[in-house]
């Protein structure tokens, strides 16, 4: 998709790979309203890139709605979506130790907030003006490939965000919508915590700016609409590739066929 003139919304804009994306996106020549639930830090990032400033927590759907209604109000189209917020939880990594509160907090924003995020999209670029391409990009991990085991939570909502890029990609694609996932490596944000950092860098672990992620993300909205449903790999210092799955096959598959949007 060509980004010149046309609107996104970024999800968890207020700091980290969001913001930096906001940045780029605004290079790019796009108009952008930033989301995110700290509403002094959305704030400076709008006041630093122009981007619309919106306050939203994304694990509550009627927020994610009004949210996605104040963009297409502002700018009168929505032509790519970043999902993107996403919250990590301290706990010991002992499924027996975990709070119940944390889990949903968890679970609440990692992949609810994706699923309304892209229900809201999708919503809001079948109602455009003028029917034309779309993209939405979702941050998924590298641990929504190969689970992390210090924190099974964290790999379920990002394992359950590649599972709904790949499931939604050919039922979107006739609309000419395409969706994708980003797989960051270890990226320097303030979701680790500065002891982690340290421990990262006594180890040798390379971590990547947010501003590569950025990039990755631009590099899937570019990307030819055969290309929808990839789960795009940025590692540190590399070019994202898109990471190929075994298919499993079997006598299921034929009941595997994408879904047709009803015709109002």
């Amino acid at each position: 998709m060509e980004l010149e003139g046309r609107v996104a919304l970024v999800t968890g804009a207020g700091s980290g790979m969001g913001r930096a994306t906001v940045g780029r996106l605004v290079d790019e020549g796009m108009r952008v309203a930033a989301l995110d639930v700290n509403a002094e830090a959305v704030r400076a990032v709008a006041d630093e890139t122009g981007a619309l400033a919106v306050t939203c927590d994304v694990s509550d759907p009627e927020q994610i709605d009004a949210a996605f209604a104040q963009c297409v109000e502002r700018f009168g189209s929505l032509d790519l979506a970043h999902l993107n917020a996403g919250v990590a939880i301290r706990w010991s990594g002992d499924i027996a130790d975990l709070d119940v509160a944390q889990y949903h907090r968890s679970v609440g924003v990692n992949l609810d907030g994706v699923v309304y995020g892209a229900r809201g999209a999708v919503r809001a670029m079948r109602a455009r003006p003028e029917p034309g391409d779309g993209v939405i990009v979702a941050t998924a991990s590298i641990a929504g490939i190969d689970p992390f085991h210090p924190d099974a939570i964290y790999t379920i909502g990002k394992q359950g965000v590649i599972g709904l890029i790949r499931a939604i990609a050919p039922n979107l694609a006739p609309e000419g919508i395409a969706v994708h996932a980003i797989c960051p490596g270890t990226t320097d944000t303030g979701m680790i915590s500065e002891s982690v950092k340290g421990l990262f860098r006594k180890a040798g672990i390379a971590m990547q700016p947010p501003e590569e992620i950025a990039a990755a993300v631009v590099h899937a909205a570019r990307a030819p609409i055969e290309s929808t449903g990839s789960c795009w790999v940025a590692n540190p210092g590399e070019a994202p590739f898109a990471f190929e799955f075994n298919e499993v096959g079997g006598p299921d598959a034929v009941l595997n066929v994408p879904v047709t949007a009803k015709q109002s």
